[in-house]
């Protein structure tokens, strides 16, 4: 662990009280009270009915709640179900918990969890969201088991979707990651993810954590570094995944700078893995592989397209020193289309992601900057699928992402070229 991270002299002397363990559940939080009590009854019923002989712990990893969430946590009750009469376990059930800052950090809580594993020695660890309001045991045992039982190191999360949730994964980071990286893993980014102790220790040595990009995005990190160090990945289907009620969610220019800010940072970080991988391979999968309902999100597609149409013309100096001269041009033909007849296609899109990751590799401009320039013309191309897929079925979006994958994995000879042009 690198010197400059030190654990609190109380987080270590609670690590020291409970010893080494089988498996390790951590749970960041931040103003969570209302439903962080349910989802460490959940953790712990699944301690209870699927590893009721092994050694385990839960860790509260908290940013400057003022809701007494870390109180909740310690006070939450195994719940009494009809069908676990009799049932004991066999060992103690512990509870961490501890406070970093007075505002939450990705990057401090997900060290911190990793520093957790690595000093208790962990077998298999998970990392719940309790942002999610309808966990269940099988969520946290299916992130769990593979780990525990089935020797992999990473586990990523598949959901049962509506059909416009889930755009900035299906329209770029799945796409361009599968491509890029070689491994077909559809939720590069999500906050509930599983992972070996071993994988722990790697990512916790590695001397990356005061990048931006790492603390804004942690996990989307660790899922690129475990494919790209060739740990065992898999991905295991959870069910739907439902919002807390009256939370607003991470407005899609923070998504962006964050999420595909990391993805970037990690091509440069990663240039010598990915440009020897060719073409892409699935991963091992617990259960279906993708699920979307035809249940609909309610956007607002008109605001979607004015967005995309102003931005364009507001940073057309910009987009001219991003983009490559027939992408920029056929960009701002696609701007001048009306709302009915507007189509921004799988391979205007792609390139423009291989000018804007080159770009960000050149250090072109502001990288802060980019990322937000980049916001406008993601608006557009999710206009386009919304328009095309109003009355689309789920197998049909799912048979269009398969295009647009496809066509991310024929033009990486082009990102390449682009990555290694001359400025």
């Amino acid at each position: 662990m690198p010197e400059e991270f030190l654990l609190s002299d109380d987080l270590l002397r609670q690590l020291m009280s409970v010893g080494e363990v089988d498996l390790l559940v951590g749970l960041p939080s931040h103003n969570n009270a209302k439903t962080i009590g349910c989802t460490v009854e959940t953790i712990e019923e699944t301690f209870q009915h699927g590893f009721p002989r092994e050694r385990v712990v839960i860790v509260n990893v908290d940013g400057g709640s003022k809701d007494g969430t870390s109180e909740v946590v310690m006070n939450a009750t195994l719940p009494k179900h009809p069908s676990s009469r009799g049932l004991t376990s066999l060992r103690t059930e512990h509870r961490i918990v501890t406070r970093y800052a007075a505002a939450p950090s990705p990057g401090i809580a997900f060290r911190t969890l990793l520093a957790a594993a690595d000093l208790l020695r962990a077998k298999a660890c998970a990392v719940i969201s309790p942002e999610t309001s309808n966990i269940t045991t099988q969520w946290v045992g299916s992130l769990l088991q593979p780990v525990y039982r089935q020797n992999f190191d990473f586990v990523a999360p598949l959901y049962c979707r509506p059909k416009y949730d889930g755009l900035l994964a299906r329209n770029l980071l799945y796409p361009m990651s599968r491509a890029t990286f070689g491994r077909r893993i559809r939720e590069i980014h999500s906050t509930e993810l599983g992972f070996s102790g071993r994988l722990a220790t790697h990512c916790l040595n590695q001397d990356v954590w005061n990048t931006e990009a790492v603390q804004v995005a942690p996990e989307t990190w660790m899922a690129i570094t475990a494919i790209c160090a060739d740990f065992p990945c898999c991905q295991a289907f959870l069910g739907p995944k439902e919002p807390v009620a009256g939370s607003s969610g991470t407005d899609i220019v923070t998504a962006v700078r964050q999420t595909v800010g990391t993805l970037f940072w990690c091509l440069e970080s990663q240039e010598r893995v990915w440009m020897e991988r060719v073409g892409s391979e699935p991963v091992p999968t617990f259960g279906p592989d993708r699920e979307l309902s035809s249940q609909k999100v309610r956007v607002n597609r008109k605001r979607i397209f004015d967005l995309f149409r102003s931005g364009v013309a507001e940073l057309s100096p910009l987009l001219k020193s991003i983009l490559a001269a027939d992408t920029d041009a056929e960009i701002q033909r696609v701007a001048t289309l009306d709302e009915r007849n507007f189509h921004f296609d799988e391979v205007l899109w792609t390139r423009t992601l291989c000018d804007f990751a080159a770009a960000y590799h050149h250090s072109r401009l502001n990288r802060d900057h980019l990322l937000q320039a980049l916001v406008p013309l993601y608006r557009g191309r999710i206009y386009s699928f919304l328009l095309e897929h109003q009355d689309s079925s789920p197998d049909e979006i799912e048979a269009d992402s398969e295009k647009l994958c496809v066509e991310f994995e024929r033009q990486k000879p082009y990102l390449i070229e682009r990555w290694n042009a001359k400025t």
